[in-house]
């Protein structure tokens, strides 16, 4: 007999759920066996084990050559690290938890290329390297790369690899592993998920600054501080993609759509992933002589393990009854639709104010200098205030509400370098002062922060109201979107303005305040790259639209700000922006098509 004929009394315990139980009872009470699982699901699993025997063989043999005597004896330390992710899953395999086993492989493979990427700096610098748990150097001798070293970089790309088949994992339709994945439509913990979006946003982003402190401080000339917006650049590539990871991570494991024990996995995964990327400072820092502990490790680690405690407590809670629960959900969302319109409004005109209000105000007799950086603000209010009033009006709040979410970003980005430009020519001289413009700034990033995490709440108790399990991949956009997002890291790494004896804030170089705004566009234009492709056709143009309105902002820059240097000329920036604003409006353009279509 098939699955399509089978009887409900087939199995008992899918067909008859009592309303009261468990979240972690209706996805699933009964345990998968191995015949049962995806072929590529025990490949991932193989790839998963090699890996962490390669990362733990590398470490053996030695990454450099004549090497170093380590901080302290790290080697079993980061052998415990290299295997906790396959010992977890292979664990969860033989309990009949194949979905969480894939959860955690999936987690942890998020972080492997930024580790891979940062463990190059061993092969082309390692006295660079600030990596106390493999190496303390001496002496300014060079060191050149072992044997160690390659296979250590194969365990990274064998994982990377493992989290990439674990993702659906092949199930077959119909299979026990697929009905597992599945979220039964009515069965969500509605109440206990709604505002997990809200906590990973948070948690993401604290953890976003822990990974930006210092590892620890040092106060060996051979041993370096290590930060990251500082570090040699295969340093800050990998650190910028570990933290990628981490808020991506944070993100889509907690959406609503995906399944308790997927989620639950992947959160323990990336948690793994963290340890092993802040565990061995925090040793160091404790344990090697003239090294010091810092916060940073501590809040990446403590952020990533709350937000791991908040999905297991709230997956815990008892299913609401469906028509009560929906109800509640639907004036919620109304309402904060209304409160996040309104506060996006008011931020407008704070950005408008800020824009067009004085930055900075000089005693008598001194000449009233011109501003140029607050320029932007005009535009990216403009934008807010008019999404924001979008949002008022019901039929059109749930479409507009992606691209207002993510169009606050302009005004952080923007708000960041005015803030920076204006502290700085205030401190050149006790004689100029900040103005109203400078104060009208803060406030509409204030704001604009609160406005979008209103906004994200909304979206979540939508689509708690959503069946999302029939989603799929929208192809045609992910090529124009993953182009967007690499074109993106020019756009915001790369100068839009160039001049003789002028330096704008920068990523790579001259990191200050409006670097850190730069940051930040680039996070959410390549978050909104990775989730449009995954997201609704409607929803998925609607984030698209407010990536493109993020980046046509930055691209302003250099037709507003130029005036403030001699002989400017557009920089990289300015084209790659050029370019990137195209590309989102492309996939935007071929996310409405495909959604039509399949209509």
């Amino acid at each position: 007999m098939t699955e399509r004929t089978r009887t409900p009394q087939a199995r008992p315990a899918r067909a008859r759920r009592e309303p009261d139980e468990t979240v972690d009872n209706v996805v699933r009470t009964e345990r998968l066996g191995w015949s049962e699982l995806p072929n590529r699901l025990r490949l991932a699993l193989l790839l998963a084990v090699l890996g962490a025997g390669c990362t733990v063989l590398g470490l053996i043999l030695g990454l450099v050559q004549p090497a170093p005597a380590p901080g302290y004896s790290a080697l079993p330390l980061l052998i415990a690290l290299a295997v906790l992710p396959a010992v977890l899953a292979v664990g969860a395999i033989v309990a009949g938890r194949p979905v969480f086993a894939a959860g955690v492989l999936m987690g942890f493979a998020l972080l492997a290329p930024g580790r891979a990427v940062a463990d190059l700096q061993l092969a082309w610098d390692a006295l660079l390297a600030s990596r106390p748990e493999l190496l303390v150097p001496t002496s300014l001798a060079p060191m050149s790369p072992a044997a160690g070293l390659w296979i250590l970089l194969a365990g990274h790309v064998l994982v990377a690899l493992a989290g990439l088949l674990a993702v659906g994992a092949g199930a077959q339709p119909g299979s026990a592993y697929a009905e597992e994945l599945e979220v039964p439509a009515g069965t969500s913990d509605r109440g206990g998920r709604r505002y997990l979006i809200g906590w990973a946003l948070v948690c993401g982003t604290v953890a976003t600054g822990g990974l930006l402190l210092p590892a620890f401080y040092s106060h060996d000339a051979f041993q370096l501080t290590p930060e990251v917006v500082v570090s040699p650049s295969l340093v800050l590539a990998g650190g910028l993609l570990t933290i990628a990871a981490v808020v991506l991570g944070c993100v889509v494991f907690t959406a609503s759509a995906v399944p308790p024990a997927l989620a639950r996995g992947g959160l323990v995964g990336l948690f793994a992933g963290v340890a092993a990327v802040t565990m061995p400072a925090i040793v160091a820092g404790l344990a090697v002589p003239r090294l010091d502990p810092a916060p940073g490790p501590y809040i990446a680690l403590g952020a990533t393990g709350l937000l791991v405690l908040i999905v297991y407590l709230r997956s815990e809670g008892r299913v609401r009854e469906a028509d009560h629960s929906r109800t509640e959900l639907l004036l919620e969302a109304n309402r904060l639709h209304l409160l996040a319109g309104a506060l996006g409004i008011v931020a407008g005109l704070a950005a408008l104010a800020g824009g067009l209000g004085t930055q900075l105000v000089v005693e008598a007799g001194l000449e009233q200098p011109e501003s140029f950086a607050n320029r932007q603000l005009v535009p990216a209010g403009v934008i807010v205030g008019l999404l924001g009033a979008a949002l008022l009006v019901g039929r059109w709040s749930a479409a507009v509400r992606p691209a207002f979410t993510v169009s606050l970003a302009a005004v952080l980005v923007v708000g960041a370098g005015t803030l920076d430009a204006a502290l700085t020519g205030a401190g050149i001289s006790p004689d100029v002062h900040v103005g109203f413009g400078v104060w009208a700034t803060g406030v509409a990033m204030a704001l604009a922060v609160v406005a979008a995490i209103c906004a994200g709440v909304a979206g979540s108790a939508e689509r708690d109201e959503v069946d999302l399990t029939e989603g799929r991949l929208n192809q045609p956009v992910v090529v124009p979107a993953g182009a967007a997002g690499v074109l993106a890291i020019g756009a915001f790494a790369l100068p839009a303005v160039r001049a003789p004896d002028f330096a704008a804030p920068g990523i790579w170089s001259d990191f200050r305040l409006g670097s850190w705004g730069l940051l930040l566009g680039l996070g959410v234009v390549i978050a909104v790259c990775v989730l449009a492709p995954l997201s609704r056709a409607e929803r998925g143009a609607s984030l698209l639209l407010g990536a493109a309105a993020v980046v046509g902002v930055h691209l302003l820059e250099f037709p507003l700000t130029s005036g403030r240097a001699a002989g400017a000329t557009p920089g990289p920036g300015t084209w790659l922006s050029a370019a990137c604003l195209v590309a989102l409006l492309i996939a935007a353009t071929a996310a409405l098509v495909g959604g039509s279509r399949r209509r």
